[in-house]
């Protein structure tokens, strides 16, 4: 079984780790934002308390999750300038800031999709009754976000050689650029450990959604790709 989820915001930001001066975003959340968001939402407990804000021991929790990411909106952006506290300061003097160039996603709509796991039948509980233990938000505290379920379905095999979702390119993935009309690829976290280091990451297409809401392939590769519903779901592997 899959549960499926709409989250929404005014404004979303995944900050590029390799960006300094001017923070970058990923136009969707990456998998490593995807489970943060879940563990928010059910409240698992990340041991910041004792262990320091650099902990993540919700990772612990997230062994057998699978999970999908689906554009449900073009992508627009907004440029604009931040003013920052100047930290560096050790006598805490709050008048002096930094003003930083952020690149944020307007008014975004994602889709998650979530199978397995032991968090599965609490996220399922909470999706229904429509009551989170922390705020969601997408990258940034200031990005608050709606989210509305749209239910559980099962999962089927899917044949055809498309997907409705961002695409993870496990083993040798061709895509189909003709029949796609336009894509995008990028770079993304996927795992990190318990001390918020990133240990893994994948490369993914997502298409140009205002052209075309399905990506093509010529050869799926080693990604599996379900129907869930009305669309075809190509997941990132279980954490």
């Amino acid at each position: 079984m899959v549960l499926i989820f709409d989250i929404s915001s005014n404004i979303a930001m995944f900050r590029k780790p390799y960006t300094t001066t001017s923070l970058i975003s990923y136009p969707f959340p990456p998998p490593t934002a995807v489970a943060g968001l879940l563990g928010a939402m059910t409240g698992l407990d990340n041991q910041a308390d004792s262990e320091g804000a650099g902990s993540a021991a919700f990772w612990d929790y997230m062994t057998g999750t699978r999970i999908a990411i689906g554009l449900k909106k073009p992508l627009r952006w907004l440029t604009t300038t931040v003013n920052l506290i100047k930290f560096k300061n050790p006598n805490g003097d709050m008048s002096e800031h930094i003003q930083a160039k952020h690149q944020m996603v307007k008014d975004p709509v994602y889709r998650i999709y979530v199978s397995g796991g032991d968090i599965y039948n609490e996220l399922k509980r909470r999706l229904e009754n429509d009551e989170f233990v922390y705020t969601p938000y997408l990258g940034v505290a200031y990005a608050l976000a709606d989210i509305e379920y749209i239910g559980e379905f099962e999962e089927k095999t899917a044949n055809d050689n498309y997907a409705d979702t961002i695409i993870p390119v496990y083993g040798n993935v061709v895509v189909d650029i003709k029949k796609s009309i336009s894509i995008h690829k990028e770079l993304a976290p996927y795992r990190m450990n318990c001390k918020r280091g990133a240990i893994q990451t994948v490369s993914v297409f997502y298409p140009e959604y205002q052209l075309s809401k399905k990506l093509w392939m010529k050869d799926q590769g080693d990604v599996q790709i379900t129907q869930v519903g009305e669309e075809r779901v190509a997941w990132f592997e279980a954490w």
